[in-house]
């Protein structure tokens, strides 16, 4: 077997993907919906800057419309149901965002993106819906970008939470818990102590690791 089909398959799919996701775009250039759906295949085919400018303009669309929306409701209580419709759909958008800023390795520009998603996040609550993103997810992307910062205690502490907060199976809890433990080497090494049981001197720790992929359909956040 060509150990390069997988990889080969992966890649057509994404390009299909990628294919209907600009015909979206091109029926409806002002629909913030198709840019992040569009923005979510620039990053399955490991394009980011292309998804940043996307998500740039889908997120200045989503703050257009959401003004325009609540202005236009009648009452109270319908202004505020969509009031936080909109805040959803801009923190998905903030959330891919971020990611696409990791894969750029701009990681303060992360940061600051998945700091706002998990702010919105946590102000509209959980959700059981697992196709939802939540504030673990954020979180996540928070402990990945500070590890790549080699910013090692916020590392932990924004790690710890995703951890404790993401289903065993997702795949950005395995991402975080690697940046995690990584940013407890170093910690344990600047503090003297000792790394697989042994001392080392001079050495450190692994690398940072690499930021955790784009959010996909399996993982159910890919911003759509």
């Amino acid at each position: 077997m060509n150990p390069s089909a997988p990889a080969s398959q992966a890649a057509r799919e994404a390009c299909g993907r990628w294919f209907l996701a600009n015909r979206s775009v091109e029926a409806a250039p002002n629909d913030p919906a198709a840019l992040v759906g569009r923005a979510a295949s620039f990053l399955a085919m490991d394009r980011p800057w292309e998804a940043t400018n996307d998500l740039d303009r889908a997120l200045r669309m989503q703050t257009r419309l959401a003004g325009a929306d609540v202005a236009a409701a009648g009452d109270e209580a319908t202004a505020n149901q969509r009031r936080r419709r909109h805040d959803g759909e801009a923190a998905r958008t903030r959330l891919l965002r971020g990611h696409a800023h990791a894969a750029c390795l701009r990681y303060d520009r992360a940061v600051a993106d998945f700091a706002e998603a998990e702010a919105i996040l946590s102000r509209l609550g959980g959700s059981t819906d697992r196709s939802q993103p939540t504030p673990a997810h954020a979180q996540a992307g928070l402990g990945v970008a500070y590890c790549n910062m080699r910013d090692w205690q916020r590392c932990v502490d924004a790690g710890e939470r995703a951890v404790r907060g993401l289903p065993l199976d997702d795949v950005a809890r395995r991402h975080v818990a690697r940046a995690v433990e990584t940013a407890r080497q170093h910690l344990s090494l600047a503090a003297g102590g000792t790394v697989g049981g042994s001392r080392r001197s001079g050495g450190s720790a692994a690398p940072p690791q690499p930021p955790p992929p784009p959010p996909r359909g399996d993982a159910g956040h890919d911003g759509g």
